[in-house]
């Protein structure tokens, strides 16, 4: 016997990210969120997460650069460091963050672990995606570890439960590319687009939009 019916709602995330800014940490935690929330509005939908991680600054040399200068040099003063650092915290509470800026020595190029992300999710389910790319975050904002570092990302790695014998961070393989209006970057069903450290509700009225404008396919079935 064969017959027809309406496929379950989709909805498709092209989240763009580098783990070098504590934006897309604040963003990271709003996703997952936002997801879950979805979860419970539309039980039955089928999410497909692609996580495109560039490092935004690739002209950081491997080892690293002081964080401290790093920053003045950016931003031109003392005084606008702390304030941007006020703005980050600020919104970081809001998800349960809290980063101590002045704790942290060096600024690591994120290359490597920009690689790491985009080869494990090949491997880990969506949760253990979560689990990895914060774990990456917590290790250069609050352990203040240069996650530039292959020994740092191979712990990690392993902790993750990705193979570390490959290593496919070593040498990139399909580099993603980083909007040009900057990350975090949310892409839902190619239709609807959110950039910066939007509120969880935000997203999901995105992503609930997006679905609702994407047709279902049809399933067949015998």
């Amino acid at each position: 016997m064969t017959g027809d019916s309406a496929a379950a709602p989709r909805l498709h995330i092209a989240f763009h990210l580098d783990v070098a800014c504590p934006w897309c940490w604040i963003g990271t935690r709003n996703l997952r969120r936002a997801i879950q929330d979805l979860h419970k509005l539309l039980p039955t939908v089928a999410i497909r997460l692609a996580w495109h991680a560039e490092s935004l600054l690739p002209q950081i040399p491997d080892q690293g650069v002081d964080f401290q200068a790093f920053y003045l040099a950016r931003l031109g003063s003392a005084e606008a460091v702390a304030a941007r650092r006020a703005q980050v915290n600020a919104l970081a509470r809001t998800v349960g963050l809290q980063i101590d800026f002045d704790a942290i020595t060096t600024f690591p190029n994120s290359r490597g672990a920009c690689e790491l992300i985009n080869s494990a999710q090949a491997l880990l389910t969506t949760d253990q995606m979560f689990e990895l790319v914060e774990s990456i975050y917590a290790a250069f904002f609050v352990q203040n570890l240069n996650i530039g570092r292959p020994d740092v990302l191979h712990q990690l790695a392993q902790a993750a439960g990705v193979p570390t014998d490959l290593a496919p961070w070593s040498a990139p393989l399909h580099p993603a590319h980083a909007p040009a209006n900057g990350v975090p970057h949310f892409v839902f069903n190619s239709q609807q687009a959110l950039t910066g450290a939007v509120p969880a509700t935000d997203l999901l009225q995105a992503m609930a939009r997006a679905v609702a404008a994407t047709p279902r396919r049809v399933a067949s079935g015998s």
